[in-house]
């Protein structure tokens, strides 16, 4: 069989079509984690402040009630920025028992970091970055041990897909920047 013939016929081998399940399932299976994640993310900030309007023009958010939470701490090295309502006015507030459980007041707290830039991004970056390798990895086996036979041609796909998808997220997350870590 010429190597025209193996790169462009499927293969026959039972043991060939599961690497090349496995190594799709991979690739899907990496974007998905980190698509759930962004999703995760997007909904935590959302169900941390729902009720709670944000004035950006002004940098203040604005309760159910009508009272306005002013920016209280801004922590640049976390990128947070915590906003706070008086205590006086949520512990006379109707929806206090719904709303915050302590009598400091209502406090609310921005990530001012997108989703790459915080520790979960960060971490499901790396984990479909490394089930990209590991793909890479499986499909470069396979094309080591079926090379020239049928079905050559969609490892030799599937590895680059492998390479691909593992070039782009490396180029996107940057140089490795370990989390600060300082006493609070």
């Amino acid at each position: 069989m010429s190597l025209v013939d193996a790169l462009l016929s499927l293969p026959a081998e039972g043991e060939l079509w599961i690497i090349l399940a496995y190594v799709g399932g991979v690739l899907l299976g990496a974007r998905a984690v980190e698509a759930l994640a962004r999703v995760h993310f997007a909904r935590a900030r959302r169900h941390g402040e729902r009720g709670f309007e944000y004035v950006e023009a002004e940098d203040h958010y604005e309760c159910p009630e009508g009272e306005r939470l002013s920016l209280h701490v801004l922590d640049e090295a976390n990128r947070l920025a915590v906003y706070r309502a008086p205590a006086s006015t949520c512990n006379n507030c109707p929806l206090k028992g719904a709303c915050t459980p302590h009598d400091e007041g209502r406090h609310l707290f921005r990530s001012l970091a997108g989703w790459a830039e915080t520790d979960v991004g960060r971490f499901h970056q790396r984990l479909s970055a490394l089930m990209f390798g590991a793909g890479a990895v499986l499909a470069s086996a396979g094309m080591w041990r079926w090379g020239g036979q049928p079905g050559t041609g969609l490892l030799l796909v599937a590895l680059l897909g492998c390479l691909g998808h593992l070039a782009r997220d490396v180029r996107r997350m940057g140089p490795f920047r370990p989390a600060s870590r300082e006493p609070q």
